[in-house]
């Protein structure tokens, strides 16, 4: 009835006595029980958009979380403390971009954090389309057990047996893509898990391999020949975006880069495609390799703006990160193996270098591995 004679002409009118216990359902229910209809009217207020909302709407969510900043910290990722410290965990309905040179360690890591978050009981779907899931597993089985897995001898089958019925019972979940793949199969698959496995946190690593232009011709795109691979990946983007939010689950991507030259330190810009990903991500994190130091570079954090370094040193045994070196490591020997060997100088180079003789030598202060970490404090 509100719709026909149109809702702007429409009021709310609740009861402005409350000396009755039991509220009046009608005008003359009003009437019978006393109450003062007039002030009921002036007190009404028109009927609020679906879509709008006021202060006041929102006042008790708000104070709660000023009052209460603990209780709105995602799921922390437990084996590294100091990146947690800066993104404040992994909220769900949010979305994390992850990038990083081919090589660099970024399956490692997402192999790590979804440990992290199974041994909290959270659960987890993987979608790898690059990697099988038989070989990921065997990642996640070394990773788990913090100790190299005793392949090739059968004598250890028992202990390993053992170490499998452990790993089975974790709530760890694993989509059958691999490579090229249609986004709407892929969405469907997430959904189901959504409902049924009640994932509260998927990761998809990467991006690059899961869209196929195949898709193009066949009208999943539209039916638009002129899409490139920039408007699917933009598209597909859009849709993991409204799935994290509608679903209410935490969604990791891995976007590879361009292609930078050895070395470079990346940016956002350095992210493969257009800028969707980075506006659409609530998280940006790169993993930063420069030849002589790994970590891990928050570059966006909507959360509450806190961005920072967190530095990862590989433990071969365990395949895993840590924030610190393994105890009897020596500091000293590991940045002497990470530096790159000066180049030989040819007969040419030591024929010119040779008139300069007189020319003083430029004198570098030595850095100290201590010196490096200091790099890594979070910037608030």
């Amino acid at each position: 009835f509100a719709k026909k004679i149109g809702i702007n002409r429409c009021y709310i009118v609740q009861p402005s006595n409350t000396a009755t216990s039991v509220a009046p359902k009608d005008a003359n229910d009003a009437l019978r029980l006393d109450l003062d209809l007039n002030a009921m009217i002036e007190n009404s207020q028109v009927v609020p958009h679906e879509r709008i909302l006021s202060f006041k709407s929102l006042r008790n969510q708000v104070l709660h979380e000023i009052t209460n900043p603990e209780k709105y910290i995602g799921v922390p990722m437990t084996s590294l403390p100091t990146f947690t410290n800066i993104v404040k965990g992994f909220r769900r309905g949010e979305m994390t971009v992850l990038t990083g040179p081919t090589g660099s360690g970024k399956t490692t890591f997402l192999g790590q954090l979804s440990l992290d978050f199974a041994e909290q009981g959270v659960n987890t779907l993987w979608g790898s389309f690059e990697i099988k899931n038989t070989r990921l597993i065997h990642k996640l089985l070394q990773q788990y057990s913090r100790q190299p897995l005793p392949a090739g001898k059968p004598e250890n089958s028992a202990s390993l047996e053992a170490l499998a019925d452990r790993f089975e019972s974790l709530p760890l979940y694993f989509m059958t893509f691999h490579g090229g793949s249609d986004v709407d199969d892929v969405l469907d698959a997430m959904e189901y898990a959504a409902y049924v496995k009640d994932v509260q946190h998927i990761i998809l690593d990467n991006m690059q391999f899961m869209i196929t232009r195949n898709n193009v011709s066949s009208g999943k795109w539209g039916g638009n020949s002129h899409f490139d691979k920039f408007d699917m990946q933009d598209v597909a983007i859009e849709k993991f975006r409204k799935f994290a939010t509608d679903k209410n689950v935490h969604l990791t991507l891995v976007v590879h880069p361009r292609k930078e030259d050895e070395g470079t330190k990346l940016g956002i810009s350095s992210i493969y495609g257009g800028a969707k990903a980075t506006q659409e991500a609530d998280t940006v994190l790169i993993l930063q390799v420069d030849g002589r130091r790994k970590y891990l570079d928050v570059k966006k954090n909507r959360f509450d703006g806190t961005l920072g370094h967190c530095p990862l040193f590989f433990q071969r045994k365990s395949g895993r990160y840590a924030e610190q070196l393994e105890v009897g490591a020596s500091a000293a020997k590991i940045v002497k193996k990470e530096v790159v060997a000066p180049r030989k100088e040819s007969r040419k180079e030591i024929k010119s270098s040779s008139s300069s003789m007189n020319t003083p030598k430029k004198s570098y202060p030595r850095t100290s591995y201590d010196d490096i970490l200091d790099q890594f404090t979070p910037n608030k």
